[in-house]
């Protein structure tokens, strides 16, 4: 493979590198004999407001790796991130980024001649995937790695039941339990004391209610996206079984794929993890005729 740097956009204003498969030109490219279409590019879209190499360089060799196996793969930065220029006028960071994002996709179809695309991100770039691939229909999978996840009664027992085994003896456990009990009753008082709802307890990255969540997944794959969900180990009861998205929505089990790396944190830190997470993202991703 090789890599190239691009400039993206009206006017240039976005930056990335793109990994070209072997040969002079990229593999899903316009065909010479004219005989075929183009097949699909990789997009790799920020995670957070860490510029285009990912967390740990996560998305430097995935680009590559993907590329090796036959689909040109960008890793991007959007507007005001990295070696990129924040020039939309959109009211908020998720409308700018879906902006960016369907800027990339069109400068590849010129450059690449790709019609379709797969994009990955990471947290927040996960969240800019759906967003992106719900008002465009040129998206045809993304990865969505530590998307929403949300508790069920299943995963909060099994959370219990894997806290009160870490105590050892019953009085630990008591002790633990005691604690746990005063967190959630300040916290509950907490809420009580608020005065406005725009004063909402610190919770970190804010998820959409589930029911939307679930709502835009549906929508995907009854398009005709290919989802790849993927979760570490890192969020408790809000996921800790491979299964628990459809404990969640049952509705879509078998029509999505899902991963669960128990072991890994958020940004896959871990050599063996990170690996494994790649080899299984390019896996799914160049498998022949998956995005046709």
């Amino acid at each position: 493979m090789r890599d190239e740097v691009i400039r993206l956009g009206s006017e240039g204003q976005l930056v990335g590198i793109v990994s070209h498969p072997p040969g002079e030109s990229p593999a899903g490219g316009p065909d010479p004999t004219g005989k075929s279409a183009p097949g699909p590019s990789f997009i790799i879209l920020n995670a957070g407001v860490l510029h285009r190499v990912g967390p740990h360089r996560l998305h430097v060799v995935l680009a590559r790796r993907i590329a090796a196996a036959g689909m040109a793969g960008l890793r991007l930065d959007l507007g005001g991130i990295g070696d990129s220029i924040a020039s939309s006028d959109a009211a908020t960071f998720r409308d700018s980024a879906v902006a960016d994002t369907r800027a990339a996709m069109t400068g590849l179809t010129e450059l690449l001649g790709s019609a379709r695309f797969v994009l990955l991100g990471v947290c927040s770039g996960a969240d800019n995937a759906i967003a992106t691939a719900l008002v465009d229909d040129r998206v045809a999978g993304v990865v969505l790695v530590d998307p929403p996840a949300y508790p069920t009664r299943r995963s909060q027992l099994r959370d219990l039941r894997t806290r009160l085994a870490q105590r050892g003896s019953a009085r630990e456990a008591l002790r633990w339990g005691l604690r746990v009990a005063e967190r959630r009753a300040r916290l509950a008082l907490a809420m009580l004391g608020r005065t406005t709802a725009e004063d909402p307890p610190s919770e970190g990255r804010e998820l959409p209610p589930v029911a939307l969540f679930g709502t835009r997944l549906t929508t995907l794959v009854d398009r005709g996206v290919r989802v790849l969900a993927v979760f570490s180990g890192i969020h408790g009861p809000r996921y800790n079984h491979p299964d628990q998205i459809f404990e969640v929505f049952p509705a879509l089990r078998g029509r999505l794929d899902h991963r669960y790396y128990p072991t890994a944190n958020h940004t896959f830190t871990e050599l063996a993890g990170q690996a494994e997470l790649i080899a299984d993202v390019t896996a799914w991703t160049t498998t022949a005729s998956r995005f046709g």
